[in-house]
């Protein structure tokens, strides 16, 4: 037989079997308008994939216009498409979106894509504490108050996960803690690790205060002036220490506060209660040892009653 006989006979071949599939597919609808749609869709994969694509491929589809026929009779807008299937649904009837938008049965919304998958991430940030049942209850709590702002408008649902995001960390936080509810200490910890989410967390502090009468507070930031202005004052006060010191253990344990907290940046109540027992000399310092960690400090050295401590190891310590 010559070719161009072969050809015609599989290409009729193809043809008498996608008729076939597209009769027996429409008597699977009740509506004749989606039995309708589904005909012109055949005909429009038909066009853009051949026949023997489509007549392969046709059946894969159908559940997805009988669905369509379930929930609302007809093809609805992009919006309800993607509420009820999810993009990622709707990703598996690529052929079929693109035929509805070719045709302009349907117009794609990227906006409504993005709420869609915003959605859905705050979806999974609420599973996250499934296992933590208070925690979970707080959690979904601001979560319902938060998506009330964003039903009236007052807030978009990118808001929302991200206002979340510190407020699930900080329960996660609490709970390494063994606490049932976070405490001023939770917040202060997890603050020390992301300094960043400060302002997302401020809304979470505030509805715990609101809501369940916490006594924690978002600590006060500490600005480049501010910071400046408090290394000028420690520094003054150490070069008075260096004038005016004596031998006492008040004095040391007051070298040791203030020099950690110009040196180091930590809290000079730290140093106040330092046992003075657990210093150590190390190359003409001291080290303290707190929380697992070693800092350096110049040393403490008494000549005729006095602290004895270069201005240059003040200013230029061994870190």
């Amino acid at each position: 037989m010559p070719a161009g006989r072969i050809a015609e006979c599989e290409a009729c071949y193809w043809r008498g079997l996608l008729k076939k599939r597209i009769a027996m597919n429409q008597a699977a609808f009740s509506a004749q308008t989606m039995a309708r749609h589904f005909e012109h869709y055949a005909a429009w994969l038909a066009a853009t994939v051949g026949e023997n694509k489509a007549a392969i491929t046709l059946n894969k589809y159908l559940s997805f216009f009988l669905e369509m026929e379930k929930v609302w009779k007809d093809l609805p807008d992009y919006a309800r498409l993607v509420a009820h299937f999810g993009a990622e649904g709707l990703r598996r009837v690529r052929l079929p979106m693109r035929w509805m938008q070719e045709t302009g049965l349907v117009s794609k919304d990227d906006a409504v894509l993005r709420d869609d998958s915003e959605k859905r991430q705050i979806e999974q940030l609420l599973k996250t504490l499934e296992g933590n049942t208070k925690g979970s209850r707080i959690l979904k709590e601001y979560h319902d108050a938060l998506m009330l702002k964003a039903n009236s408008g007052k807030l978009r649902l990118r808001s929302v996960r991200l206002a979340l995001t510190p407020a699930r960390a900080l329960l996660l936080e609490a709970q390494k803690m063994g606490l049932n509810f976070p405490s001023q200490k939770a917040v202060e910890r997890y603050l020390g690790r992301v300094p960043g989410q400060r302002a997302a967390l401020t809304g979470f502090v505030r509805f715990l205060h609101e809501m369940h009468s916490a006594n924690i507070a978002i600590p006060q930031p500490m600005d480049g002036a501010v910071q400046k202005a408090r290394q000028i004052k420690l520094e003054k006060e150490l070069m008075a220490m260096m004038r005016d010191g004596d031998e006492s253990d008040e004095f040391i344990r007051r070298w040791v506060s203030v020099g950690l907290a110009y040196f180091h940046g930590l809290p000079k109540n730290i140093g106040r209660n330092v046992a003075l027992n657990l210093l150590e000399n190390e190359d003409e310092g001291i080290v303290i040892k707190f929380s697992g960690k070693s800092y350096w400090l110049p040393s403490v050295a008494r000549k005729n009653h006095k602290i004895n401590v270069s201005y240059d190891a003040v200013c230029c310590p061994k870190l």
